[in-house]
């Protein structure tokens, strides 16, 4: 088994594919291929995963070519296609998501009397396949990664075909030939064959292909394309693609250069196993966000994570008005705020401040930062909407601790270098359920964590971690703040 370089690489065959797909990366750089071919080198926001994008143009031939290419400069961990479809099924809507489960090259075959079909056929990633089913499986999946007021689109598990034209005709030989041999397809394009043929040569590298359906294929192209379904399509499967790799398990081993002579980059971060925080005599003490913020701050349970500076100079007002509008833009590329989300930003005496609050969906994020240094971000535990309260899942608390110290880490520049000493808490604690997502989707019941009074569960910063490598240390610091947090319920 070879060993996780933490690098993943996104194909798309149009502009509108790239875009959607790219609108999701941030740090983006350019890398050109010796041969000439360019990639943007980025990363996922809220993950580990290093990200590759290329845009390989139409047709099979060229995306084999390209694929196997970008799989021996990079040597990714996994590869995805994404992008629009024709759709071959009627219970798949316009918008819809297809994740294939196995990819047909249709045009294989034989001619005599009658065409006698002689088709390839790659499954899916079993790995890859089970991390989108896991991922549509969270209601809320789509809700930070498609523009505001978009619905989500239902995600569907099929087949599909690739072949060497593009399709727009129900009445055809084509279609009869597909209607005879594939039925079983739900969507037709014309990149898989060549992208899961090359990844199936290449070392057997895991490959998925997600398809937004755009069209039926049947003449009806022109119209749904000049009504917007194109871009609705490319959207949809770019944010099914990012919602997968969030779904991945972070990639842990130490990374290694790129093997391009025109990247130069080199990532030495040292093996997690190895890092250790020191503990402290006394837990420092913390600005708790209702210390600081207004009452509605406390609406819902909501999960807060710190980091605590070690003796850090007081920052001056001038640098924390430069903070307040930092907050904001990083909030906004990290996806933390939603592009079309009115975030308001605040510069207060001891701290300076960017969030959202919309109580009418119980939903409220945040990030601030203290004038001695101290990082804070904090966001809604999601609700469960048969059993109409928040539900603390400790998997999924992980996975966003994780997240949002690694958010709090990218404020790297505008707070000197020190040493942080983690804390969290979920204030208020007295109306939330400790169950997993899974189980309180299907739940018509379930018991309250805490009785009385209930208020904040808090867990104090008491050990500190050198800034060089805290980054490395967040699934460790991660887990041990969820194993603590949840020893209160």
């Amino acid at each position: 088994m070879r060993s996780s370089s933490g690098k993943i690489v996104v194909f798309t065959a149009l502009p509108l594919e790239y875009r959607a797909v790219r609108s999701h990366v941030v740090d983006l750089e350019r890398i050109d291929h010796e041969a000439g071919t360019i990639f943007e080198h980025g990363r996922i926001p809220g993950t580990n995963w290093e990200v590759y994008l290329a845009q390989v143009g139409q047709g099979n031939q060229g995306t084999a070519i390209l694929t196997e290419r970008a799989i021996q400069m990079i040597r990714p961990d996994a590869v995805f296609f994404t992008g629009i479809a024709g759709g071959m099924k009627n219970d798949l809507a316009l918008g819809d998501v297809v994740v294939a489960t196995r990819v047909f090259a249709y045009h294989g075959g034989k001619q005599e009397s009658t065409f006698k079909t002689r088709p390839e056929t790659w499954p899916a990633s079993h790995r890859l396949e089970q991390a989108a089913r896991f991922a549509s499986l969270d209601p809320h999946w789509a809700h930070v990664l498609l523009p505001a007021g978009r619905e989500a689109p239902d995600v569907h598990f099929k087949p599909i075909a690739a072949g060497e034209v593009v399709v727009n005709a129900r009445a055809s030989t084509l279609q009869d030939l597909l209607d005879e041999h594939y039925n079983g397809v739900a969507a037709i394009e014309t990149e898989g064959a060549g992208f899961a043929g090359a990844a199936s040569l290449a070392d057997q590298v895991p490959a998925l292909v997600i398809r937004g359906i755009s069209d039926w294929a049947d003449g009806s192209k022109q119209q749904t394309d000049s009504s917007g379904f194109q871009l609705i399509a490319a959207d949809n499967a770019a944010a099914m693609t990012i919602a997968v790799v969030k779904a991945l398990p972070s990639p842990e081993t130490t990374k290694v250069e790129l093997p391009s002579p025109r990247s130069g980059v080199v990532d030495a971060s040292p093996a997690i196993s190895n890092l250790v925080g020191k503990q402290l005599k006394e837990p420092m003490s913390v600005a708790w966000r209702t210390k600081l913020l207004p009452p509605w701050s406390s609406q819902g349970a909501t999960l807060e994570v710190h980091l605590i500076a070690e003796d850090s100079p007081r920052l001056p007002m001038r640098q924390m008005n430069q903070i307040k509008e930092k907050l904001v833009s990083l909030g906004r590329s990290e996806a933390f705020f939603t592009a079309t989300e009115k975030v308001t930003s605040v510069l207060d005496d001891e701290f300076a401040a960017a969030y959202v609050h919309d109580p009418r969906n119980g939903h409220s994020v945040g990030l601030l930062i203290t004038r001695s240094g101290q990082r804070s971000c904090w966001e809604s535990l999601p609700r469960s909407a048969s059993l109409h309260m928040p539900v603390l899942d400790p998997k999924h608390t992980q996975e966003r601790i994780a997240d949002l110290l690694r958010l709090l880490l990218r404020l790297h520049d505008d707070v000197p270098h020190t040493r942080f000493a983690p804390a969290l808490a979920i204030d208020p604690a007295d109306i939330l359920t400790v169950m997993s997502l899974d189980a309180a989707r299907s739940s018509n019941s379930a018991k309250l964590a805490r009785s009385g009074r209930g208020g904040a569960v808090q867990v104090l910063p008491d050990e500190v971690w050198d800034a060089s490598n805290a980054g490395a240390a967040v699934p460790t610091i991660a887990e041990e703040l969820t194993l603590r947090l949840m020893q209160h319920f």
